[in-house]
């Protein structure tokens, strides 16, 4: 149950972080002269995507018999981080743009972490489950 509660809360965590970053600290485009750039809509989409990985970290709490099947909805979710700045929506295309050179490199760092994140959970419960299985010399005929 101890994982549960670690990994529970430290996705709430980084799905805070990322919307954090998305909606907050990291410098994106605004809107220019009725032009919204597309690293405005990587922000906003990002930021979502956030609060969707702190609901599933939320639920994890909740629903103890869905664990793996949450953690493999966070793997999703943290490589949809990663790919929105890059292939899903996008950031400026001027290198010397912030959302170029600062936002999209974070959100694909952190997106990358919350990923690998899910990946050691789940080798956790698999590795859990084949610890508590009771393996007998029993041969169970169909």
């Amino acid at each position: 149950m101890t994982n549960g509660i670690f990994f529970g809360s430290i996705t709430v965590l980084l799905g805070t972080i990322v919307s954090l970053l998305s909606f907050v600290l990291l410098p994106f485009c605004k809107h220019m002269e009725g032009i919204v750039m597309r690293c405005h809509y990587t922000s906003i989409t990002d930021g979502f995507v956030g609060i969707a990985i702190a609901l599933i970290g939320i639920a994890y709490l909740l629903l103890p018999k869905a664990q793996k099947a949450l953690s493999f909805a966070v793997i999703a979710l943290g490589v949809i981080t990663s790919l929105v700045p890059t292939v899903i929506v996008g950031v400026c295309s001027h290198p010397h743009m912030h959302c170029h050179s600062i936002s999209s490199p974070v959100l694909q760092l952190v997106g990358i972490v919350i990923a690998l994140f899910a990946v050691a959970n789940i080798a956790f419960l698999a590795s859990r489950n084949f610890e508590s299985e009771d393996f007998t010399n029993e041969t169970h005929y169909a």
